[in-house]
């Protein structure tokens, strides 16, 4: 998280704001950090993107079904019906996300994000009191 986050996130933003303005102007999401690579680094910048964009999403996808396949083990049990009901949706969840635009995509992603947020906090509070308890008890 800290090398996406503060690494690349800050890289990406200097490059974009080291490019002139009238060759961005107009130009968002990934049309804009295209035309900036290629404005700093030639044609190599476009496929330099296009290859690292590549590996960032497939890797985040591997490591986001790791989890969900944890979490369905966990609720339904390590059963072969239920593991292959998950690969299914999967799948059809990551065609899908390959032929909607990346905006609708970013969109559902948020709301996903919001609704683990939201399980997590219904599922933390009532077990702040454990935690409070085996704070104290650490610290005796």
């Amino acid at each position: 998280v800290f090398i996406d986050t503060i690494v690349i996130c800050t890289c990406t933003a200097m490059i974009l704001l080291l490019v002139p303005q009238e060759l961005t102007n107009g130009l968002v999401g990934m049309d804009l950090l295209q035309t900036a690579m290629q404005y700093h680094l030639g044609t190599f910048g476009t496929i330099f993107i296009a290859a690292t964009l590549a590996m960032f999403s497939f890797s985040t996808f591997i490591g986001i079904l790791f989890y969900a396949r944890s979490n369905v083990a966990y609720l339904f049990g390590n059963k072969w019906c239920y593991q292959t009901a998950y690969k299914i949706v999967a799948l059809v969840m990551l065609f899908i996300g390959g032929l909607a635009a990346y905006t609708t995509v970013w969109d559902l992603g948020d709301v996903g994000v919001g609704l683990m947020t939201i399980f997590n906090l219904i599922a933390l509070y009532p077990m702040g009191g454990q935690a409070l308890k085996a704070l104290k008890k650490a610290g005796k």
